[in-house]
């Protein structure tokens, strides 16, 4: 899956592994936008690998679109390594070797995480899930999870005895509340990056790459992109917010193959800000009609004055005569609030089309 230990890996080798190789869930993989809500299921997920040949859950990820989407790094209201030992500890019946490493996608101070789970095959199979009160062996077949059968059951054990004499995992036994509850301490290994600025992967080079003048609009407009899903109701909190953020960012260095908007090269820079204004126009601005139509109002004018203005050469009477002769009116225009909704959404779009 990975050619290095877990603690090396990046977000570099996450991207290679969606957008170069396109891995897909399989034996070994599985993708998940978001950490489980039900521990049960976490549970019954990781110890399918351990009792199969092992994997990686990687979290954050949306494998449907292939983008990443990234999480904050707690459960409810605790840490997510809190959150997984407890889980492992209370609803699995042997311990289970696993690593985590956080990998901070932050881009500009937004907390979000790719958390990629590694569990290591088990050499004391089978691990069963005991929750409520009953006690299930799981086993990972491609890209699903089933109980496993009687004989597989059977294979499990006879391949722990064969392995008896290799290094066991071991196992430290805590008491827990009134009735003495012994809980399996898992060897879990976490490992979590500082703030990890990516940019420094690879250095800017000012001959090759944008200015900071240049970064500094391409960010301003990428902001701009957030505001307007903003005002039209898009986001339900914060953390909604910061995904869309992160998604943004990662839809244009996905585009021109970067790993940094910083890294854009300077000849590719008039056409990331045509691009993103496009993004803006046909995309993003739209969603402003039905959500909040009296900011769309105010976005469209200004945005159709400025196109006229800067790109077409036309001053404000210039702009209406233009108006009137592509939307075939019956009578001349004195000022953009003069067209109904969908006249002025029509001019929109042919000004923008330009």
């Amino acid at each position: 899956m990975f050619n290095k230990v877990i603690k090396d890996i990046a977000y570099k080798d996450i991207n290679e592994l969606l957008y170069i190789r396109q891995e897909k869930e399989g034996q070994r993989l599985d993708y998940k936008r978001e950490f489980h809500k039900d521990g049960k299921e976490f549970a019954k997920d990781t110890t399918a690998f351990a009792n199969a040949d092992g994997g990686y859950i990687i979290f954050g990820i949306d494998e449907k679109q292939k983008i990443v989407i990234g999480l904050s790094d707690n459960v409810g209201n605790g840490k997510f390594e809190d959150w997984i030992a407890n889980v492992l500890n209370t609803n699995i019946d042997k311990p289970l070797n696993y690593e985590t490493k956080f990998i901070n996608i932050a881009e500009e101070n937004i907390p979000l995480f790719i958390v990629v789970v590694q569990i290591k095959e088990s050499n004391q199979k089978p691990i069963y899930v005991t929750a409520d009160n009953k006690s299930i062996c799981y086993i990972r077949k491609g890209t699903s999870v089933f109980s496993a059968k009687p004989d597989e059951i059977r294979e499990m054990y006879l391949e722990t005895l064969k392995n008896a004499e290799q290094s066991q995992i071991k196992v430290t036994q805590k008491s827990k509340g009134n009735h003495n509850l012994q809980v399996g301490v898992n060897q879990g290994t976490i490992i979590k990056t500082d703030k990890l600025v990516r940019r420094n992967e690879v250095a800017p080079n000012p001959d090759i790459h944008i200015s900071q003048e240049q970064a500094k609009q391409i960010y301003d407009i990428v902001n701009k992109i957030v505001e307007i899903n903003e005002q039209a109701g898009k986001f339900n909190d914060p953390k909604d917010k910061g995904r869309f953020f992160l998604q943004t960012w990662t839809s244009l260095k996905n585009r021109y193959h970067i790993t940094s908007y910083h890294l854009l090269p300077k000849e590719k820079f008039d056409d990331t800000l045509i691009w993103l204004q496009k993004q803006i126009a046909f995309d993003h601005r739209p969603k402003l009609r039905k959500g909040n139509n009296p900011q769309w109002k105010k976005d469209i004018y200004g945005a159709i004055y400025a196109k006229a203005k800067n790109d077409l050469h036309f001053d404000n009477e210039e702009l209406y005569l233009f108006a009137f002769d592509k939307l075939k009116l019956k009578k001349p225009i004195a000022s953009l609030k003069d067209l109904s909704d969908t006249r002025l959404n029509k001019l929109y779009k042919i000004i923008f089309a330009k």
